[in-house]
């Protein structure tokens, strides 16, 4: 970034700053501010340990000093401008969730499917703030970060003093770390009493023998209709045989055998193959002996039969086609049955009788779709750990992007737009020159309904699309 644009991207962010409502965080005099400066662009040099005292003068100094970044701490400090943290005395922390959509496992096509990804995830993240952990609307902030996610705020008093342990904790808990099938279900009825409730207050209680396949979600012994990751997983496996009940078999056979197949080798995935199996041996026997069976390859590889069937999973020579058309027979005499479909959602029992290993296979399902992805493979687990972490100032504008970091009601949320809410800046034209070599990701840009293809060299373009691309490091003001 050159000379030029930095003075052309300060002026503008200026010019917002000087006309636009800013919105201050509660107990701003409590927090630690930090700001990154267009004049030490592209080096990131954040300057921290800055508190302010009124109102009026934070407004000022950010209307100044048009920074590229505003940032302010989720923690309260008795001395919030000391220049170490040890003296700056912590008095409690926000609980930020900060989701990122560069964390999430599906691969987008575009800025605009990025966007529409890691919104789905903040929705689901909302769920559990508000369902499982019992948060108020009012105590929860839910803000665009300006770049590639949201940021989600609970200011809670029973969440103010948690150490880093403890929230990482709330963070396990929304993506599931450590969450099993075998967790989740126990065995029931196997020579045991028990009072079912019919409805319409019929109840009878009678000794129930049946088979091991027979299990029950454990949160629905504590809690009629069950509560948590239980309950999830309930209303999951209902929506998803409902679902199931209305496509054409074929279909049904195909996403079965994908189902499996999945499941199969992610349950596998941690276990060890011994250097000693000879798996070249194995695929090859299972290519010349197509007909063989499992039994008949481990014995001719003296090679045990789960690792023979992990080996041939994951080459994909492991036929699953014929074991799922079986299975789906019996899985679709389950969706089509009212009373069993009920028996699930509402008493958390599940008759996996014939097909155990597919109904696990659901749950997974279940498991990973409901998990929330912040940072690694989940949340961005840093911060909200890290009780001592800086978050960017709702109202400013992100340095990278400029976009306005927008702070949203949940009935905003539902209806928000970032690539159109978000863009503060006009459709005055102005040049750039795009710098070589451009990458993919900055040859097409889609804000505010419109799409602009760029080449190297001189571009015209409105001035928010322009914008973007200087903040991106992808363009220089021509």
């Amino acid at each position: 970034m050159n000379f030029r644009t930095k003075q052309f991207l300060r002026k503008r962010f200026g010019e917002y700053y000087q006309t636009s409502g800013l919105i201050l965080p509660p107990d701003f005099t409590r927090r630690e501010w930090g700001f990154i400066f267009f004049d030490e662009l592209p080096n990131v040099v954040m300057r921290r340990h800055k508190s302010f005292s009124v109102e009026g003068e934070a407004l000022e100094y950010i209307r100044m000093m048009a920074p590229a970044h505003v940032y302010h701490s989720a923690a309260y400090y008795q001395f919030p401008g000391a220049g170490t943290m040890k003296e700056k005395l912590w008095q409690g922390a926000d609980l930020i969730f900060d989701l990122d959509a560069d964390h999430l496992p599906m691969k987008a096509r575009s800025y605009a499917e990025m966007l529409s990804n890691v919104k789905s995830e903040a929705v689901k993240l909302l769920d559990f703030l508000l369902e499982d952990f019992g948060f108020s609307e009012n105590n929860i902030s839910i803000v665009f970060s300006g770049g590639r996610g949201y940021h989600i705020h609970v200011r809670d008093p029973r969440v103010m003093m948690l150490e880093g342990a403890e929230r990482r904790e709330i963070v396990d808990y929304v993506g599931g770390t450590g969450l099993t099938v075998e967790f989740l279900f126990k065995k029931y009825g196997i020579g045991e009493s028990h009072e079912i409730d019919l409805g319409k207050g019929t109840v009878y209680s009678q000794k129930i023998k049946v088979n091991e396949d027979i299990k029950r979600i454990t949160s629905f012994e504590d809690i009629s209709g069950g509560y948590g990751w239980g309950k999830r997983v309930s209303q999951y496996i209902v929506h998803y045989l409902k679902e199931l009940s209305t496509k054409e078999e074929s279909d049904i056979i195909n996403e079965t055998i994908d189902l499996l197949k999945t499941y199969n080798i992610k349950k596998t995935e941690d276990y060890r193959i011994d250097d000693e199996v000879d798996t070249k041996k194995i695929l090859q026997i299972k290519i010349e002996h197509t007909g063989w069976s499992l039994k008949k390859i481990a014995d001719k590889s003296h090679a045990p039969e789960w690792i023979v069937r992990k080996i041939l999973i994951e080459n994909d020579l492991w036929d699953f086609k014929k074991e799922a058309a079986k299975k789906v027979r019996i899985i679709m005499d389950i969706a089509k049955n009212p009373r069993k479909l009920e028996m699930i959602e509402n008493k958390g029992i599940v008759d996996s009788s014939g097909i155990p290993e597919l109904f696990s296979a659901v749950t997974q399902k279940a498991m990973d779709e409901n998990s929330i992805h912040l940072g690694g493979a989940k949340t961005d687990e840093p911060v909200t750990a890290d009780t001592k972490r800086l978050i960017r100032m709702p109202s400013s504008l992100h340095g990278g992007s400029g976009m306005r970091v927008v702070p949203l009601t949940s009935t905003e949320f539902k209806k928000f737009e970032p690539l159109n809410d978000a863009v503060v800046f006009n459709e005055r034209e102005i040049k750039i020159e795009v710098i070589p070599p451009l990458k993919p990701q900055n040859s097409l840009i889609e804000i505010k309904g419109k799409r602009f293809r760029v080449e190297e060299g001189i571009n015209t373009l409105p001035e928010y699309a322009a914008i973007y691309l200087m903040c991106r490091g992808a363009a220089e003001y021509a």
